[in-house]
């Protein structure tokens, strides 16, 4: 597993390698040399998730793997907008393939009440021993050097991710409480695609929101009305999450819980990001919005 990870490292050193051939030959004319171009495609805007309950039920067959981008970031880290509109691109690229989580932090943020950092990003930027932002790691592969990525590497990273099969589907239904609206009902299904194959790890369930208005640097200016996306708000089984396993095709978990909503946040800008993990690398991950009462 460790040597199939490295694959990342190795394909930006072949990239590298490449890009210095082609500018190292200055004899080459000018009309003959070739260019290196990104294969993503890019769309104008990122595709609507299909309606949640719709997909609870459906067949059981095998998907795409998805891609949890982890984005370590804070509102006092100037270089940090510049990783959100990268993962923007990627977004107009895959869609909903790709799944960003903003982890806001007290190294280089604001921390709670007045910010967006929380005690879980603390968490989470400590265990990982991440000395700058942005930092991020895609389905926490290891890059050759861990799995913490610079920026300047998450398209390899991504791209390497995508290409990866996955055994598992994860489905999520989620909406306000009828009798509470300070209350979620969550419930995952996590689900075996493929014959004779199974997955094992750590099932974990996050909130995070969308359109957050709220101050942030930015390359050294100040914008006070800057919107924040995908900000990750608590975590609903534990920090860690709890064990799941699955084996062979059709077989599933069911997990149901019910989850806080502080007052400060906007329920109709809520998702719930749930995906499996072990200790190689993230097997799937979804994102769903939650669904609000009328």
């Amino acid at each position: 597993m460790k040597n199939r990870h490295n694959l990342i490292a190795a394909a930006v050193l072949l990239c590298c390698n490449v890009v210095a051939a082609l500018t190292a030959c200055s004899d080459i004319d000018e009309n003959e040399r070739m260019v290196a171009v990104s294969t993503r495609v890019v769309v104008d805007s990122i595709p609507q998730p299909v309606e949640v309950d719709s997909l609870w039920d459906a067949p059981v067959e095998p998907i795409e793997r998805r891609v949890l981008i982890e984005d370590h970031t804070g509102q006092k880290c100037p270089n940090c907008p510049d990783a959100a509109r990268l993962i923007h691109t990627f977004q107009l690229s895959y869609g909903d393939r790709i799944v960003p989580v903003a982890i806001h932090s007290q190294m280089q943020g604001i921390m709670e009440p007045a910010g967006l950092g929380n005690e879980l990003g603390n968490t989470y930027y400590n265990y990982w021993k991440m000395e700058y932002k942005p930092a991020g790691l895609v389905n926490r592969l290891d890059g050759g050097d861990g799995r913490v990525l610079d920026k300047t590497i998450w398209d390899f990273a991504v791209t390497y991710a995508l290409s990866m099969e996955t055994p598992l589907d994860i489905r999520v239904k989620a909406s306000q409480a009828d009798d509470d609206p300070t209350k979620a009902e969550v419930d995952v299904k996590v689900i075996c695609t493929r014959e004779g194959q199974s997955a094992s790890g750590k099932l974990q369930v996050w909130i995070t929101e969308d359109g957050i208005i709220a101050e942030q640097d930015d390359m050294g200016k100040h914008i006070a009305d800057y919107e924040h996306n995908h900000v990750l708000r608590a975590a609903v089984n534990g920090d860690w999450g709890e064990d799941v396993s699955v084996s062979g095709l059709g077989d599933a978990r069911e997990f149901s819980y019910t989850a806080t909503l502080k007052p400060e946040w906007k329920a109709e800008n809520l998702s719930i990001v749930a995906f499996v993990y072990n200790n190689d690398e993230v097997v799937q991950v979804v994102s769903r919005p939650l669904k609000v009462n009328d």
